[in-house]
């Protein structure tokens, strides 16, 4: 048994199967870990309900997160589908991440490692 599937299906918060994420399932959980946070830098993978999160990301984010824990970064995961905020981004196959901190953000259309660690690492306030 999964750690998300001990909470029950109806958690709007859930551990999802990569421990450094959560997942983000409703419109309550999104404005109060994306809309209400400020000072800390929210990584979203937004997904589609039959996509699931990005697997070629996670090594790029779990390093991120080993090297620069001990920073204010949270990383979450979206369907799309479920949430209001996200709606206009429903449909497409192409995987999206948004990067937040506070009312700043900036979105990375595709899978582009380098510039989703650099626009993390900027909301971080880490020069490389």
């Amino acid at each position: 048994v999964r750690d998300s599937d001990a909470r029950g299906p109806w958690s709007s918060l859930r551990q999802d199967t990569m421990a450094f994420q959560v997942a983000i399932t409703d419109n309550d959980a999104w404005t109060e870990e994306i809309e209400k946070v400020r000072g800390a830098t929210l990584v979203v993978d937004v997904h589609q309900n039959w996509t699931g999160p990005c697997v070629a990301a996670q090594s790029t984010l779990k390093k991120i997160v080993f090297d620069h824990g001990d920073k204010p970064l949270k990383m979450f995961t979206a369907d799309a589908s479920k949430l209001t905020a996200l709606h206009d981004y429903a449909g497409p196959c192409e995987p999206l991440f948004m990067v937040i901190k506070d009312d700043d953000r900036v979105e990375i259309k595709g899978l582009d490692a380098p510039k989703l660690r650099a626009a993390i690492l900027e909301k971080l306030g880490v020069k490389e």
